[in-house]
Formats: C-alpha cells, structure tokens, sequence
C-alpha cells in the first residue's frame, strides 16, 4: 500500500475533520431542555441534511442512520484502497449476517433490522445464499453462514449463533488487517479483540460459567493469549487488572474493571473499551501521508453519532445532564 496514493484523501479528510462536533456543541445538547432542542443545536452542524424531513423528534434514528451512510460513502468515495474502510464496515456485513440467520429460523420478517451500510451489497448475498447461489459470494462468509446454520440445527441454541459469526467476524478482520501491512490496523484489531475477550472473562465470570465454555469463546489473534485469559477465570478482579496491566489495554482495563467492582455493571469498562480506541487513531492526526487518517475519520464519526443516540435516548428517559454525561464517549476533536 503507497502511502503517497492517499495524498488527496487526506487533504479532503482534514477538511472534513473540521465539521466534527465540538466538545462545546455536545455540551450545548447535553443542557438542552428537550430532544427538541437537540435537534435545533443540530441543524446548526452539518447534520442539517439528514434533518431535512424529519416530522418527529423521536425519529432521532433517522438522522443518524442518515449521516452514517453519507459517511461510509464520502469515505469509499475518497479512499484509493477499499480495504481501509472495509476494516470498519466489516462489522455491519456480520451483524446483517447475524440477522439473516435469526430471520431464517425464527420465520419472520426482520428487515427493520439490516444495517444498509457494509463491505458488500448484502441483499444481493442474502438472495444469492437463500436461492444457494455461491458463485460470487466471498468464501468467508458463505463459511460463517455454514456454520452458524450448521450448529444450530445441531445444537437449537439461538446465542451460540452470535458468538460463531463473532469468531468469523474477527478472523475476517485479522485477515484484513494483516493484508495492509498498516501497524495501526493490526493494533487497532489486535486491541480490540484484547479488550473484547477480557469483557467476556468478566461476563461469564459474572455468569458462573466453566472454563470450557470461555474457552470456546475466545477469540484468537490477540496480543494476549487465550489461553492466558482462559485461565484468569477465577482469579479476583484485582489480580485480573494487575495480570494485564503491561499490556498496550492495561490502563483502560483497570479503569473500567475499577467502575465494575464498584457497580456490578460493565458499561464503565464498553466506555473505556470505546475511549482506548478513540486515543489510539489520535496519531493519525500528526499523519501527513498515508491511509490512516481516513481510518481515524470513520471512527471518530462512528464515536460522534454513538455520543448523539445516547444523548438523544437520555432525553427522551429526561435524565439529569450529569446522568448523561457519565454515559458519553471521549471526542476525536
């Protein structure tokens, strides 16, 4: 990959940094009276567009399922390779993956819930897997779909489909990301596959499940080994935190897992699992050629529009404004 092909990406990247909401804009939201007043401060940034039409403010959805869209397109647009943004809309072609599973076995009708964003068009994999066309479809997913169809017929449980297309999901991902030969790819997935499987040692520590069960759950291609986590099973929460804390995630997990001792609820450590990778694309900004900057602008879009659902929700459930802003992620601004 030539870092001189993204020259004239990042120029338009930097201009589109520039639109990002402020911390300043969030807090204007936050001290809002009402959802209507969100959306007011709203109109005023460049989500006006995606407003446009909007009949009801409880539609909020519509507006950041909207912008979203525009986002992964300006992107794909802009980018000289597909796989920098394929390495984050690969989440959707899975979670679309998920639903086609469940749709098929539970026989109803869940097309509210496709995300329309994805590295492929999917109601053309959808229909060329139902009417088992194969030709074109990537191997891995047929893969992940043969799977997930295959213990279910065997097993009749509905969660293991999750945790099957998961596993594919972060070896499709981990192929990806070795393909660009990027470091701050490979990081960024080795990372986040570190911090997922450490939430899942505390869920189903929480839950009192069996080593066999976490075993099986793990995912590999960590900088941590599974293995390693397997076994912290029934260590205490402290020697957990101290067993990981010389990894790159050992600040954002003892934090995280600090908030869970003292509430019982792992949202704390979802926020520093979000906060860790907001601060890790943060180089990208001091990056003049290349395609990380691009990378960085999804994500910090993603992390903006997460900010606004969750104000938005709170708004509507009229929680107090300190309430919300224990919830909110950290801005790539």
């Amino acid at each position: 990959m030539d870092e001189m092909d993204f020259t004239q990406a990042v120029v338009r990247t930097r201009v589109l940094e520039t639109r990002l909401l402020s911390r300043a804009i969030i807090d204007r939201m936050v001290d809002a009276e009402d959802i209507e007043e969100v959306i007011r401060v709203l109109r005023e940034t460049e989500y006006a567009e995606s407003i446009e039409g909007l009949t009801r403010a409880e539609e909020y959805e519509k507006i950041l399922s909207s912008e979203l869209k525009r986002v992964y397109k300006t992107m794909y647009d802009i980018s000289k390779e597909k796989v920098v943004v394929d390495l984050l809309a690969l989440k959707y072609d899975y979670h679309n993956l998920k639903v086609l599973v469940k749709e098929k076995f539970l026989q109803r009708d869940l097309k509210d819930i496709y995300i329309p964003i994805g590295t492929i068009d999917f109601q053309q994999l959808k229909t060329d897997y139902l009417s088992d066309n194969r030709r074109s479809m990537d191997s891995r997913f047929i893969k992940a779909l043969d799977d997930a169809i295959g213990d279910f017929q065997e097993t009749e449980d509905p969660q293991r489909i999750e945790l099957i297309l998961d596993k594919h999901y972060f070896g499709h991902l981990h192929e990806l990301a070795e393909e660009t030969g990027i470091s701050l790819f490979i990081g960024y997935v080795k990372d986040l596959i570190d911090l997922t499987n450490i939430r899942t040692l505390i869920r189903l520590k929480k839950q009192g499940k069996d080593i066999n069960f976490l075993r099986e759950v793990l995912i590999d291609g960590g900088n941590i080994g599974m293995e390693n986590i397997a076994l912290s099973l029934n260590d205490s929460v402290d020697i957990i935190m101290n067993k990981f804390e010389r990894y790159n995630i050992g600040s954002r997990v003892r934090k995280g897992l600090e908030s869970y001792q003292q509430t019982g609820r792992l949202s704390e450590f979802e926020i520093e699992m979000d906060d860790y990778i907001t601060d890790l694309n943060k180089q990208s900004k001091f990056i003049m050629f290349g395609p990380e900057p691009i990378f960085a602008y999804v994500i910090a879009k993603e992390t903006e529009i997460k900010v606004l659902r969750i104000i938005m929700v709170s708004k509507l459930n009229k929680l107090s404004p300190d309430a919300i802003r224990e919830r909110l992620r950290d801005l790539y601004v």
